[in-house]
């Protein structure tokens, strides 16, 4: 796939939530993004700074609707980031996690039969959740967690409630990374020019994104206790806050997704770990830095306003 440009107009879906306003703040910072469209499936309930209103447009949209009046606008975009989701936490149920991946065909398929030059699919670190207990977790170690590791869906943990498992979310994502790669090998197997990346995100907290406030339950509601409750308690807020990811490396790593060139890439699709440089994290950086050029600066514990 050679000659790659760097793609000037781009489609961002799932406008609206936490991700999608930064990821439009991020695009809207460059000199080469001119255009972005914003989709999602309520009317625009977001203000954005002057940089990106001037170059930004809202649509509203049904994205389940397979064969919708927003497939056209993917035919003057170079690049579609795809972040909607109907249900975009980890609790969601079975009927709400298939619902998901039918937008993510519908957005991927539209992409591929409409021009799109990169796809940037916003996978999750549920995807790989049941790495975050035995036995998986004595297979890894610091750095070992790679993308290239067979996908194991499904979080565990105690919200401080009940007990939550992530397996439908943490499947959806998985799915739809597999979905990524198939798309990406037709394309390719019949000279189409889409490339497909998947980003197995962390935990990017809205606005400030304050790592202090990651808490052992799995939500940022409450501060994190002195003392935790329990062993499994220590080891999910490890595991949470070893999955962080900075607004400054957020911006980071979708720029990089956008940007970089596939021509060295081992398959037309490729995933990429989307944390920040978390020191003794599992999460393995490498393949981020070798195929887009992802370097993550940011470090959780050297931010932290407690000790871990």
């Amino acid at each position: 796939m050679a000659d790659y440009q760097t793609p000037t107009r781009v489609l961002v879906t799932g406008v609206a939530g936490n991700l999608g306003r930064k990821v439009v703040e991020a695009l809207a910072s460059t000199p080469w993004c001119t255009s972005i469209i914003g989709v999602d499936w309520v009317a625009q309930n977001v203000e954005f700074s002057p940089q990106a209103a001037e170059r930004f447009q809202w649509v509203k949209a049904d994205l389940s609707q397979t064969d919708g009046a927003w497939t056209e606008l993917l035919n003057n975009v170079d690049a579609v980031i795809h972040l909607a989701a109907i249900h975009s936490t980890p609790d969601a149920t079975w009927e709400q996690a298939l619902a998901s991946y039918g937008m993510t065909l519908n957005v991927l398929q539209a992409a591929a039969t409409h021009g799109v030059r990169r796809f940037v699919f916003a996978s999750s670190n549920h995807a790989m959740g049941a790495y975050k207990d035995q036995p998986l977790a004595g297979t890894i170690g610091p750095g070992k967690l790679s993308a290239e590791l067979d996908p194991a869906p499904g979080t565990r943990w105690n919200n401080g409630i009940e007990d939550v498992y992530s397996l439908a979310y943490g499947t959806s994502k998985a799915m739809g990374e597999r979905l990524c790669q198939a798309v990406g090998a037709v394309s390719a197997a019949n000279g189409g020019k889409l490339s497909i990346v998947s980003l197995r995100i962390g935990w990017a907290l809205p606005d400030e994104n304050d790592p202090s406030n990651i808490n052992y339950s799995g939500t940022a509601d409450t501060p994190v206790p002195t003392e935790l409750p329990d062993e499994a308690s220590r080891i999910a807020l490890r595991w949470f806050r070893n999955m962080w990811l900075s607004n400054d490396d957020l911006r980071r790593l979708f720029l990089c997704s956008v940007t970089a060139d596939p021509a060295r890439w081992p398959a037309p699709a490729i995933v990429v770990n989307g944390v920040s440089n978390n020191s003794g994290m599992d999460w393995g950086l490498e393949s981020g830095r070798n195929l887009i050029g992802y370097d993550p600066q940011d470090d959780l514990y050297a931010l932290l306003r407690q000790p871990a």
